[in-house]
């Protein structure tokens, strides 16, 4: 028996087929069915249909409405929709934001965005909701805060990042070309128009978009960070900064994963292995870089290259540079209490090689501090890309391993705060800013599998295929 999803799935599909030929459709069916005034009726239609999904709460929450009163209102609805109550839908999609300290979870606040605003807030402004800091004396009048920092952290900007509900819920709803198609053969086909309700309402989950919210840094002092969960790693870029534990920062300074090719064939000039070494050389004598990757025979190589320098004192003219290498490089910089440090990791192409960070004694660097779980992160070389994982196995990181939306030092090249690039928000994504972690859930979105159909559909389906 075919799977009652993959037979609704396919039937979603063969509607994008129709939306060319929706023209001829709806001239066809006008035939059939003697309507002369089938342009107004459909658009009459399509105005109902689009009010229901986008005031589908309005209607759950007030069946007391009188249907005569509710279809002469329609049409205002689809242009401009009321917003007549606070009250939270559990039947309708939303995102469950959980705000909460550092290992606090039972302190927990927990806040509803539904219908592109936050549940219980007064307005939200040019499709935005913000984070703000909350004033330490509240006036009348102050209380429009979407999600509110506690006011004791003094430091903190007015509004250190926002939440855009530009292609939310609403936009989820609006009538697009498929749902027209989908809406003129629901009406005017007599053997749509025989299928079950329930189908239309699985039909129109597979063809609907996806309602999506995005997260943006405003440039303030403090980052907003999300946390890089433990099956997610993400890929590393230069400028990308990191939080690791509590309070342990590390900057992306420079990467290459895929070395080019140069001419090293030219007369007096090194060969790339010897241009390799002296570019090691002056890395660690400039920087005092920690080099890691090498291996033993490389890193005796490295040593009689260094014994040689600090010698003879070749410091010469001659630039070297990491990205003239022929190998794959990682230069990252740690911003200790003390001082700043560089560490150089090297892979090899087409080759996976991992390095790891801890309290461990067997991490590649150590970090003795007491937010440091022992295998805190990992940093890989994955064939042809950096990237960097929480934790190590199936554990994670006690504190996490978390990535600002802004690029390092943003604030101090940019006389004025700069935006961040707007960051999709996915479900269980934690967004860090200072000592709050925000979580979000997304419940109700798409076709759960509590909600198959059943045998009886399913058969009254198939009568009519």
């Amino acid at each position: 028996m075919q799977n009652p999803f993959n037979f609704a799935q396919t039937l979603s599909n063969q509607l994008n087929s129709f939306m060319n030929i929706h023209q001829q459709v709806i001239s066809e069916l006008s035939n059939e069915l003697e309507i002369n005034n089938l342009p107004q009726m459909t658009q009459s239609i399509t105005l109902q249909e689009n009010s229901a999904m986008i005031e589908e709460k309005q209607q759950q929450n007030h069946p007391t409405v009188k249907k005569g009163t509710q279809n002469e209102e329609n049409a205002q609805q689809i242009l401009t929709p009321r917003r007549i109550s606070h009250d939270f839908n559990r039947e309708s999609p939303f995102v469950k934001i959980s705000v909460y300290k550092q290992h606090q979870m039972s302190n927990q606040k927990v806040y509803i965005l539904q219908d592109d605003k936050i549940i219980g807030s007064n307005k939200v402004q040019k499709n935005e909701i913000s984070i703000i800091r909350r004033k330490k004396q509240q006036h009348q009048g102050d209380n429009n805060i979407d999600l509110g920092l506690s006011s004791q952290e003094a430091h903190i900007e007015q509004v250190p990042c926002k939440i855009s509900t530009e292609f939310g819920f609403r936009h989820s709803s609006r009538i697009t070309p498929q749902i027209f198609c989908f809406l003129s053969l629901k009406y005017f086909h007599t053997r749509f128009s025989e299928l079950p309700s329930n189908i239309f309402k699985l039909i129109h989950q597979f063809i609907k978009e996806k309602p999506n919210f995005y997260i943006q840094d405003c440039g303030t002092a403090l980052k907003t960070l999300v946390r890089i969960q433990k099956e997610s790693p993400r890929i590393m870029e230069e400028n990308n900064s990191y939080l690791i534990g509590a309070d342990f920062y590390f900057h992306v300074v420079q990467l290459n994963s895929i070395p080019k090719q140069l001419d090293h064939k030219k007369k007096n000039q090194e060969s790339p292995n010897e241009y390799f070494f002296q570019t090691l050389v002056r890395e660690n004598e400039k920087y005092r870089a920690r080099i890691h990757g090498l291996t033993k025979e490389e890193q005796e190589v490295f040593q009689v290259y260094l014994q040689e320098f600090r010698k003879l004192k070749k410091k010469g003219r001659k630039q070297y540079q990491l990205l003239n290498c022929d190998r794959p490089f990682l230069k990252i910089q740690f911003d200790t209490p003390v001082s700043r440090q560089i560490a150089i990791f090297f892979g090899k192409a087409g080759q996976e090689q991992t390095f790891k960070i801890g309290r461990s004694q067997d991490c590649d660097i150590i970090v003795n501090m007491n937010t440091i779980s022992r295998k805190q992160t990992q940093i890989k070389f994955n064939k042809n890309y950096w990237e960097i994982q929480d934790g190590e196995g199936t554990r994670q990181s006690a504190n996490g391993t978390w990535q600002s939306l802004q690029p390092y030092e943003q604030s101090l090249l940019d006389t004025k705060p700069k935006l961040s690039v707007p960051i999709l928000i996915e479900d269980k994504m934690e967004v860090k800013i200072c000592e709050n972690i925000f979580k979000f859930e997304m419940i109700g979105f798409g076709v759960s599998k509590k909600r198959k159909l059943t045998n009886t559909l399913y058969q009254e389906l198939t009568q009519n295929d």
